[in-house]
């Protein structure tokens, strides 16, 4: 579906990178993801709940597990910036000019921006993981401010229970999240590619 009233100013509307995030939730999930993802969180609660494991113990795999989630996230976000950009400099531009000016029929972007904020929303997902393993990495560690707040709360314990296992759900969690985007990420490249040569072979340009 074209887009007759196309304005170039369009193609920098998003000021922010909340700002394309909030427009990426315009374009459908994968289902299996999601429901896959909802199954894990649920087993990884019940587990956490049923679990014997000390919480010391605990503590210690979520300290771990934050540590090596950084320098993982961090490392595949780069590589996946890296083939991005390589990706959006080989693309004609007339090509993409000319698909930002028809509609997505899922999501109402143009196609540009359908295809573009696919990938930045994994990106997205993997710098939020970053951040948040950051955060444990900074205030979880001994003698952190999480646990010197938790010391001072009327029920120490209690509270400590609750937010190492709640860390430790989210953790792994995000872990599964992840590899499903990447998943999703490594046919997007594929489907992006496509539909530009389909595009070149259907006269498109």
């Amino acid at each position: 579906m074209s887009t007759s009233s196309f304005d170039p100013k369009d193609l920098t509307k998003e000021k922010r990178l909340w700002d394309i995030y909030i427009a990426s939730k315009r374009i459908p999930f994968s289902r299996f993801n999601a429901i896959t993802t909802a199954i894990v969180f649920l087993l990884l609660l019940t587990n956490s709940w049923l679990s014997t494991q000390p919480a010391d113990e605990t503590i210690e795999l979520v300290r771990e597990l934050s540590k090596t989630g950084l320098a993982v996230s961090l490392s595949t976000l780069g590589f996946l910036l890296a083939g991005f950009t390589i990706f959006a400099t080989v693309t004609q531009p007339g090509l993409s000019l000319r698909m930002a000016e028809i509609a997505h029929p899922d999501s109402g972007l143009s196609y540009l921006k359908h295809n573009y904020f696919v990938f930045i929303r994994v990106f997205i997902y993997y710098l939020a993981f970053s951040i948040f393993c950051l955060l444990i990495v900074m205030f979880g560690h001994e003698g952190g401010l999480v646990p010197l707040l938790a010391a001072y709360s009327p029920y120490p314990e209690y509270v400590k229970f609750a937010v190492v296992k709640a860390s430790y759900v989210l953790l792994f969690t995000g872990y599964y999240f992840l590899v499903m985007q990447l998943k999703s990420f490594i046919f997007n490249i594929h489907h992006s590619v496509m539909t530009s040569l389909r595009w070149k072979a259907e006269g498109y340009e």
